[in-house]
């Protein structure tokens, strides 16, 4: 009976961490095609570092993980109106980093009040990105989402 309820339970989750990548690998896809370039200013650009901790009751001990990830806001213009988006990649799926100097490389072309290229697909003016190339988030989520099910059916035998 557990090994079903881990099963439908991860493959649940499995499901929708793959409905979400292929959501955003074919979002990510028309935006890179249809992107046309546009003059921004960035408004916001910081490095957010959050910590995540885990305890661990049976053995007394705690463990934390620390993320790091680049925040970046900019203003653009399209036809006439003013956007403002937060996207460093066409896709919605935000990369973290071990090392908060790899999220600030990752920001360095991106300082406050600096005028960049931004792309954008005129059909969708709201969801501007600054970096023209596919981010692997999608493909991750797509894979984890085909490994979750039957690693939940193995690992609910032994639980």
């Amino acid at each position: 009976m557990a090994r079903i309820i881990t099963f439908v339970i991860f493959g649940g989750f499995g499901i929708v961490m793959r409905f979400v990548g292929v959501k955003q690998f074919l979002q990510q896809r028309r935006n890179l095609t249809n992107a046309e370039r546009v003059d921004a200013t960035i408004v916001h650009s910081q490095v957010l570092t959050s910590t995540s901790s885990n305890t661990d009751r049976r053995l007394g001990r705690s463990n934390s993980t620390t993320s790091h990830s680049p925040e970046v806001r900019f203003r653009y213009r399209v036809s006439g109106t003013e956007y403002e988006s937060d996207l460093l990649y066409p896709t919605s799926i935000v990369q973290t980093y071990a090392s908060e100097s790899n999220a600030a490389a990752e920001l360095a072309p991106f300082a406050t009040n600096a005028v960049v290229r931004a792309f954008v697909d005129p059909a969708q003016p709201d969801k501007a990105f600054l970096i023209a190339e596919a981010g692997k988030g999608p493909i991750v989520f797509i894979v984890l989402g085909l490994l979750l099910p039957p690693a939940a059916w193995v690992v609910g035998a032994y639980i």
